[in-house]
């Protein structure tokens, strides 16, 4: 049971991450590797999770 939790939650923190990917593709005109790169650069620079950076980028985009 808590296996299947944990499956479901990283399947949702890869969508957030692929919506989040797609915002920065539009926005800033780069490819999907450098979008996905810059996330994962900010995750390490502020030591949050790259789900957490994610949901910052998707919510910045809904301003």
């Amino acid at each position: 049971m808590v296996k299947t939790k944990v499956i479901q939650e990283e399947l949702e923190a890869r969508k957030l991450i692929e919506r989040a990917k797609d915002v920065l593709m539009r926005k800033r005109n780069v490819k999907g590797d450098e979008a996905y790169r810059w996330i994962r650069k900010r995750s390490m620079d502020s030591r949050k999770s790259m789900r957490e950076v994610a949901e910052a980028i998707l919510l910045s985009e809904e301003l």
